[in-house]
This record gives C-alpha cells, sequence and structure tokens, in this order.
C-alpha cells in the first residue's frame, strides 16, 4: 500500500518534467515552401491550420524572408502572433531555381537537425515558383495544399508510378558516396497541380529528370512493387493502346565479377492485368495475350534501355548499380566505378506475365 502510495505522489513530478505545448498556443506547420529571388534572399512559406471550429479546412500562409532556412522560421515567428513549430509538418516543397543555386546538401541540413521533423515527412520538387503552387486551392476538398500534396505523394507510392521516397530514404542515398537521389516533382498545369516526374540527384545537385511516361519503368527499376501503370501502343493496323496495371512487378540483376569485360544484366519481371484495351478482340484468346505480353516486354527493355543509356551518359546512378557491382567486385572504389560506369554494358531483359484480362465473355 504505502509503494502504491509512493507511485501515485511521484506521477504528477513525473508528468511534469516535461514542456506542454497546447495547440492553441503555437503555429502548427503543415508545410514548408522555398523560393529564391533574384538577390539570393531565400522566401520561406509556412502553411499553418486554423484550428477553430466555425472555420475547418480554413489556414494561413505565414512568409519570411533570410539568408538562411533556418533562419526563416525564426523571422516568421517574430511576426506571428504564435511561434512557428515543424511538428505537423507533412512536406517540404523546393522550387527548381533554388536547389540549381543552392543545392540540395545545404537545403537539407536544416531539416536533417530538426528534432521536431519526422524522417517520414516528404520532399519535393516544384518546376516554378513555390509560392504560385501554395497559393493554389486543391479541388473538390477542403484541405491545404500540403496535406493535398502529402496524400497525393502517398497514394502514388502505394497504388500509382510514384517510386518510395521521403526525407529519410533521400539523405540516406545522398550521403553515400556518388550521392545520388531522387525526390518527386510538380508543376502547375491550367492552374492545377500535377505530378510531371521524378528529379534525379548528382553529389548535391539536380542534374535530370523522368518524365511521367517513364516513371513506371523507373519505379520498377529502383524498387520493387504491387502497383502501377503502364500503356504502350501494340503494333497492328490500329496502333491499339493496351494499358496493363501491375499486380507485381521488380527487377533483379546479375553482376560479372570480370574486372576487364564489367557488365550487368538487369531482369525486369512484370507481373499484371489488362486495365483498359482499345481493340474488339477477345482478350481470353491466348494467342492474342501472348502477342500483347511479347510487345509490352520489347516496348519496357526498350525504353528501360534508353534511361540507363541516359543515366550513364551523366554519370547518374539512382537505381543504386554501384552498390550491386561492389558487391562482387569489392576491389572496384568509387574513383574506379565513375570511369567504367559510363561505358559498362548494361544490358535489359523483360519477362511480362498478364495474369488476368478483366474481359469476360
Amino acid at each position: 500500500m504505502r509503494k502504491l502510495f509512493l507511485v501515485i505522489l511521484a506521477f504528477p513530478l513525473l508528468c511534469s518534467c516535461a514542456e506542454p505545448r497546447v495547440v492553441d498556443e503555437v503555429n502548427m506547420s503543415q508545410a514548408i515552401g522555398y523560393d529564391i529571388r533574384k538577390d539570393k534572399i531565400i522566401e520561406g512559406m509556412f502553411i499553418i491550420p486554423i484550428f477553430q471550429q466555425d472555420k475547418m479546412g480554413m489556414y494561413q500562409i505565414l512568409t519570411g524572408t533570410s539568408t538562411t532556412t533556418s533562419d526563416v522560421q525564426a523571422i516568421v515567428s517574430k511576426k506571428a502572433d504564435k511561434p512557428v513549430m515543424l511538428g505537423q509538418t507533412r512536406i517540404v516543397l523546393f522550387s527548381e531555381k533554388i536547389v540549381h543555386e543552392i543545392g540540395m546538401t545545404e537545403l537539407t541540413d536544416y531539416l536533417y537537425r530538426e528534432p521536431q521533423l519526422g524522417n517520414r515527412v516528404f520532399l519535393a520538387i516544384v518546376e516554378g515558383k513555390v509560392k504560385d503552387f501554395v497559393n493554389t486551392k486543391p479541388p473538390n476538398t477542403n484541405v491545404n495544399i500540403g496535406v493535398y500534396l502529402s496524400d497525393l505523394i502517398n497514394q502514388q507510392i502505394e497504388t500509382g508510378n510514384g517510386p518510395e521516397t521521403n526525407l529519410h530514404l533521400f539523405l540516406g542515398n545522398s550521403l553515400e558516396t556518388g550521392g545520388d537521389s531522387f525526390l518527386p516533382l510538380f508543376k502547375l498545369i491550367n492552374k492545377e497541380v500535377a505530378v510531371s516526374g521524378v528529379a534525379l540527384f548528382h553529389e548535391n545537385k539536380m542534374v535530370s529528370k523522368v518524365r511521367t511516361d517513364d516513371m513506371f519503368i523507373f519505379k520498377t527499376l529502383v524498387q520493387n512493387h504491387r502497383r502501377g501503370i503502364y500503356k504502350f501502343k501494340l503494333k497492328d493496323n490500329k496502333s491499339s493502346n493496351i494499358v496493363v496495371e501491375s499486380i507485381r512487378s521488380g527487377s533483379s540483376f546479375d553482376v560479372s565479377s570480370s574486372e576487364r569485360n564489367p557488365s550487368i544484366t538487369i531482369k525486369l519481371k512484370i507481373k499484371g492485368q489488362i486495365k483498359e484495351s482499345m481493340r474488339s478482340d477477345n482478350l481470353t484468346n491466348r494467342k492474342m495475350i501472348k502477342k500483347i505480353e511479347k510487345e509490352m516486354e520489347d516496348d519496357i527493355s526498350k525504353q528501360a534501355n534508353r534511361l540507363i543509356k541516359g543515366f550513364q551518359k551523366k554519370s547518374l546512378d539512382p537505381i543504386g548499380l554501384n552498390e550491386k557491382y561492389h558487391s562482387k567486385n569489392k576491389k572496384i572504389n568509387y574513383e574506379q566505378w565513375k570511369k567504367i560506369y559510363p561505358m559498362m554494358d548494361i544490358k535489359i531483359e523483360t519477362k511480362v506475365d498478364i495474369l488476368q484480362t478483366g474481359v469476360s465473355e
């Protein structure tokens, strides 16, 4: 009984050690955006939801300028009625211009050190001004642009052609030797937010892009996944469009141990179902299914080869081939890898299995 009394007595003392923060006493950011002006000054934007019963879905955008990203938060807090906190931040947006002029290492250093931010916060690149982006009203919803974009990225990862990414994964890839990584890319089309591809990074700088038509192949190259959409034209009299939805897709790698003739064979395996066909043929016909599988294999191999050749030309390695090659050839260091990678023989082999047609007689 005495022990129970002591525990009850100590409980409020233990609770009082934490520093409580009531939602009404702080501005909780749900999204952050950064632009850079012509005079090299950074402009930061913080999207703050308004927690009032009669203002559901309302939010405010607090802005500030400084020479560093971390100082922008302090500047905004000085101008606001309550301090700006980052504990609810879902996404951080960077304009393409600020990434080119400053670099991602410097821009993410503050985020990496900020204890309020979780590792699963999304990072994304905007083609154009972030300021225009955050002032856009998402269609058919009362959420702010930060919540809308984070939900959009998550939906693309789970059911679309977007590769998995977040702050933790980006920094992990960027901090490795060579520093190749990727982030979602957005732009405004007819004043509406749209996915425009994937931004590719090499050693701190954004150096290339994967456009939306290639996102399914890119996702299959970099990770195993269960969902995604691929569209191609069947070589027939009508050049019919075929849309295949992935059920289970991914890649494996055969790496040669030869130092004289280094090579890697990338094997892409797609199991899917026909989502849509612009043909009148009965797709339960096995001969037609085999034709679709073969032509899809050829089309994916061709497009994947084009992507890989482009990566080699720019010394980009978002797939992580360096790590896979090094696992078989321990003597090869990064400097040697940089010399052999652009000329390396990289083959693509694709296997497509159509498991369902979605068509009944």
